[in-house]
């Protein structure tokens, strides 16, 4: 995960990354309240992101506000945390496209990685309305008629492992911006049942956009070459 403490030298570090041939970046997705992702100094970084075709992830469990998890054994905060865990790459995504760093940064991507699909529909309509209603709040104003939700279909994609209700609702997020992966090795993963799981999952969606979902969309997004990715060894 690069660190975001120092503009510069995260900015530094990401370059390293890219020559070293990486295809993304990791960030908190979520940092110290002073310094959230609509703040000006960030701006050499996205620049950077954005020129080395480097999409960003915001990964489950690395903010840096507080504790991630409970104050001991034994306590409920650890359903809590994770119950809600959307609640603050939600609003690191805000933050940014409320901003207009999209806006400046119209090729630059953003991941929000592991926090599934659901939560996505409702930010999206108030991102949108307060957007339209609250201009005291959403002083950013975007050129060309473009809402919130535009720039979420543009620049920002979604990885789940088993949500079968934001499978329900891609219409709402868009195809193009969802991501299936089995978080193997990790205990929670869908291995070795992905397949049967997935299937279940995607039970009725279209064969293009399972095709999508399950592994063209993270291709596009990161680069890889398909073709080669397929091919019969």
């Amino acid at each position: 995960m690069i660190n975001l403490d120092d503009v510069r030298d995260a900015t530094r570090e990401l370059e390293r990354t890219a020559r070293l041939g990486l295809c993304g970046a990791m960030i908190t997705e979520y940092p110290h309240e002073d310094r959230r992702y609509d703040q000006p100094e960030y701006e050499p970084f996205w620049a950077a992101a954005e020129a080395l075709q480097m999409p960003l992830s915001l990964h489950t469990a690395t903010r840096r506000q507080g504790k991630i998890r409970g104050a001991g054994p034994g306590t409920l905060r650890d359903a809590s945390s994770r119950a809600t865990k959307a609640f603050y790459p939600a609003l690191s995504m805000c933050d940014m496209i409320f901003s207009g760093v999209f806006e400046r940064h119209p090729r630059m991507m953003l991941a929000i990685v592991e926090f599934e699909l659901a939560w996505a529909p409702h930010v999206l309509s108030t991102m949108d309305y307060t957007y339209r209603e609250r201009h005291g709040e959403a002083i950013y104003r975007f050129k060309d008629g473009m809402l919130p939700s535009d720039f979420f279909r543009r620049n920002v994609v979604l990885s789940f492992q088993e949500d079968a209700i934001g499978i329900r609702l891609r219409d709402v997020i868009g195809v193009d911006n969802m991501m299936w992966g089995s978080d193997y090795p990790h205990s929670e993963s869908t291995f070795p049942q992905s397949w049967k799981i997935l299937a279940e999952i995607l039970e009725g969606v279209p064969e293009a956009e399972q095709a999508k979902i399950a592994g063209g969309n993270t291709a596009r997004v990161y680069n890889f070459d398909a073709a080669t990715l397929t091919a019969p060894a």
